[in-house]
């Protein structure tokens, strides 16, 4: 049976592919995270789609899920090795692509081979082919290289409104990834790499900064509702920050979000950071499955 894949999910995955080519070439150290955020933020809304979750940017052994909060004066630093995590939504369409960028220029060899194992992921993909064989090409040439992909990272599959749809390939193969992939799923598939020194697993360091919505809870507080009915209605329980609630709200709310993470009203997303201090990097794009392999939607045009 064939598939047909909108027009308008094909312009998307271009779209977001191109923000990010150019991104990587324009960062620069000194500039503040936050301006680099909300730029790329507000470039998907003025392209007529809607951030799919907070723009994540990650900075040597962090390896995911730092987004600046309000007033945040933390700058590119020299010699950073950042990710660029970047996803966007046209309705519940959504794509999610990342880049690393190596300010040091000593990080040649991680990026590579995260970009590399990208690549082989994406020639391992095709109906029939279960997880465990993409995960095991990841990690082949991860490992061919010297170096370590992330445990306990992993890519995910995508579906309507749904970021993370119950599926993940991991990037090392695990026998009890038995999922066969599909035509016409769609899944983000993103290596992240260390070197030979660290752990290979990340940990979490709190506070976070993103979030989403888990659960409604009955509470009394105005900001408090206006937050879960954001969560919920605004941002269609996708990930989301303070910084999107502060125009809707006209006001800073983080003592509400963190009432209601409490409360289990909302998941918190802390930082992920390599446990022994490693240096990370992640390359990521959104495929999907055709009857004849896998179509990476992210790639600049």
């Amino acid at each position: 049976m064939g598939f047909d894949l909108p027009p308008e999910y094909v312009e998307l995955g271009r779209f977001v592919g191109s923000l990010l080519d150019r991104v990587v070439r324009e960062i620069r150290p000194g500039v503040k995270l936050l301006e680099v955020a909300e730029s790329i933020e507000s470039e998907i809304r003025e392209a007529g789609y809607e951030p799919a979750f907070p723009v994540n940017l990650s900075i040597n052994e962090v390896a995911a899920h730092y987004t600046p909060p309000p007033g945040d004066d933390a700058v590119v630093p020299e010699g950073a090795l950042l990710k660029v995590d970047v996803g966007a939504r046209l309705g519940g369409l959504i794509v999610d692509a990342a880049r690393t960028v190596d300010l040091s220029g000593s990080y040649g060899s991680l990026v590579e081979a995260a970009r590399a194992a990208l690549e082989a992921a994406g020639r391992a993909m095709a109906p029939g082919v279960p997880v465990k064989a993409v995960s095991r090409a990841i990690y082949n040439e991860i490992r061919s290289r010297g170096l370590q992909p992330i445990v306990n990272l992993a890519g995910h599959k995508i579906s309507e409104y749904k970021l993370h749809a119950g599926v993940d390939v991991p990037n090392v193969p695990q026998r009890l990834s038995l999922y066969k992939f599909r035509v016409g799923d769609v899944f983000a598939v993103e290596p992240f790499v260390t070197t030979p020194d660290g752990s290979g697993f990340v940990v979490e360091a709190r506070p976070g900064y993103i979030f989403s919505y888990a659960k409604n809870v009955r509470t009394s507080d105005v900001a408090e509702r206006r937050v879960m009915a954001a969560a919920r209605d605004t941002f269609k329980r996708l990930p989301f920050c303070e910084r999107w609630l502060i125009p809707i709200t006209g006001m800073r709310v983080e003592y509400a979000i963190r009432r209601l993470v409490k409360k289990r009203g909302l998941r918190e997303y802390p930082p992920l950071v390599e446990s022994r201090g490693a240096p990370v990097a992640q390359w990521e794009d959104t495929y999907v499955v055709t009857e004849s392999g896998a179509l990476p939607l992210t790639r600049g045009g």
